[in-house]
């Protein structure tokens, strides 16, 4: 790139625009010190989960969010995310996809997108954030960021690449009994154990 000088994480950069997760811009150019906007970031999560190509081809048949039109260049990425339960909009049924997200938010999407559910591992609601660095900082998605992390720190384009690469190294994981007890107004998510699905296969019990 034309300004790889100022990129600080050369190899994530390269590896995640190699591989078409993260694009580059016309001029040549990576603006490695950009703000990742909310649209973008789902954009990655689907790149990441489905593959370039299939996911290039995603579209919304309905408006997802009141302000993420179809034609949105993000709306396709934005609906399959808030069909997989990987992100959620706001209380007054906006999404904001040109905002820029923090450091938590775009954990809590690359923990959905290895398979953890929110709603089951305390993503949403009070302490989500403390549960989400938890989660992330333990099977090292920030591994390798300069500095400590900080959530609440909106996050550049090439931390965005850091922590793409870093959970393409992470296992992937699923529940093995997951159901829903209903009783009088009140529901409550049971969990079974929580696996790791390693490279190889072999599944690992976490939990």
């Amino acid at each position: 790139f034309t300004d790889a000088a100022d990129i600080n994480y050369a190899e994530a950069v390269e590896v995640m625009t190699a591989v078409g997760v993260v694009d580059g811009y016309t001029d040549g150019s990576f603006n490695p010190q950009g703000l990742l906007t909310r649209g973008a970031a789902a954009k990655i999560i689907c790149n990441m989960i489905l593959g370039p190509t299939t996911a290039e081809a995603l579209s919304a048949d309905a408006t997802p969010y009141s302000d993420v039109a179809v034609d949105n260049v993000f709306a396709g990425y934005i609906a399959y995310c808030a069909k997989e339960g990987i992100v959620g909009g706001y209380a007054d049924g906006t999404f904001k996809p040109a905002a820029p997200l923090t450091g938590y938010a775009f954990m809590k999407m690359l923990l959905g997108a290895l398979g953890y559910d929110a709603e089951t591992e305390g993503y949403v609601g009070a302490n989500w954030s403390i549960n989400v660095a938890k989660r992330a900082l333990n099977i090292g998605l920030a591994k390798g960021l300069k500095g400590d992390f900080n959530g609440i720190d909106t996050v550049t384009r090439e931390e965005a690449c850091l922590y793409a690469l870093k959970t393409l190294k992470a296992p992937m994981v699923e529940y093995d009994a997951k159901t829903t007890v209903i009783g009088g107004d009140a529901s409550v998510a049971l969990s079974g154990n929580l696996k790791e699905i390693a490279n190889d296969g072999k599944e690992k019990i976490i939990e």
